[in-house]
């Protein structure tokens, strides 16, 4: 019993050393104070705090449901509205196809010159100035000219263009088609034989170039029946720099030949002669890589071919004010 005493004195007196002033009270209180925490939250009767849990549904059920119709008419007038909307924009859509749908579609196809190589500004070379002399001419009827010009282009390259699904609606769709062709099927003889170039070797290709631009047109007209065809000729762009090569003049003169009994052979058709354009002209009208012209070469080229369209913009003119003029007799009537 001594050596139990004695025990328990010891770690008393450790205690009081080893703990901060306050220190031990402080450890009782503390213990103290827990234990009545736990004795309080034990005193609180849970089967009241899981009455008003159980309530909770029960208040917010309708309000919820409100809050469910209101989104859901919301919704509703949300759908509603845009039906509205689309229906509203579908007509708005349609009267503006009314007024802004042009009265003249012009398609031009072919090669570098129909894509305006050459021409400093961009702007798309002879296609690109025509459109600025048609909108100069206060005649003129409101039109666009879709230009599918693509350089390097030669007969047999344009007629598996032709069956491209944009083109070739496109071309269905057209007024007028614009063609410059043949200058890189020359190219390709003159690089097949450049060290002894002679007309023998451009007779070789006469005939498959024949066929092949009276394949362009049949294909066209197979795809549009009516529009007007306007084939622009060829010209020789090495005049300036190999005048003592006769074959090259001679073999220009019957791609140019070969044009003009292809369009002779078809209604509506006609041919644009240019290679008189660039017989006596110097280095100014060409651009630097010394073969396809410069802006100014090319506004000679659209002066020529809106002289040979002038005649068919008047008389779409005149079909434009024959039909305003009918329309506005019979809303009097």
């Amino acid at each position: 019993m001594r050596k139990k005493k004695s025990i328990t004195v010891s770690i008393v007196l450790l205690l009081c050393l080893v703990l901060p002033l306050g220190g031990l009270g402080g450890w009782l209180i503390s213990k103290s104070s827990s234990a009545s925490e736990m004795v309080t939250t034990k005193q609180v009767p849970e089967p009241q705090a899981a009455k008003e849990t159980s309530a909770e549904p029960e208040v917010t059920k309708p309000e919820r449901n409100d809050i469910d119709e209101e989104e859901e008419n919301e919704e509703k007038e949300k759908s509603i509205n845009h039906e509205i909307q689309t229906a509203i924009a579908a007509v708005v859509e349609e009267a503006r196809s009314l007024f802004i749908q042009p009265d003249l579609k012009m398609v031009a196809v072919g090669d570098s010159l129909t894509q305006g190589v050459g021409d400093p500004t961009g702007n798309g070379g002879y296609i690109g100035i025509l459109e600025e002399i048609i909108e100069d001419t206060s005649s003129a009827p409101s039109f666009e000219i879709k230009n599918y010009g693509k350089r390097g282009n030669r007969t047999d390259q344009l007629l598996k263009r032709l069956d491209e699904p944009k083109l070739s609606l496109d071309l269905k769709d057209a007024d007028v088609v614009l063609i410059t062709i043949g200058a890189n099927d020359i190219m390709k003889v003159v690089k097949g034989n450049f060290t002894q170039l002679t007309y023998e070797a451009f007779f070789q290709e006469t005939d498959d170039y024949r066929d092949r631009l009276e394949d362009i047109f049949e294909k066209i007209r197979s795809k549009n029946e009516g529009a007007p065809i306007y084939l622009v000729g060829v010209f020789n762009p090495f005049n300036m720099y190999f005048s003592n090569i006769p074959e090259l003049d001679k073999i220009v003169e019957d791609w140019n030949a070969m044009g003009r009994e292809t369009v002779e052979e078809y209604e509506d058709a006609t041919f644009v002669p240019i290679h008189d354009l660039f017989e006596n002209v110097g280095e100014s009208y060409y651009a630097d890589d010394h073969f396809h012209p410069n802006r100014r070469g090319y506004a000679l080229m659209a002066e020529r071919v809106f002289h040979y369209l002038e005649p068919e913009l008047t008389e779409k003119q005149s079909e434009l004010a024959e039909n305003e003029e009918t329309e506005q007799h019979v809303g009097q009537n």
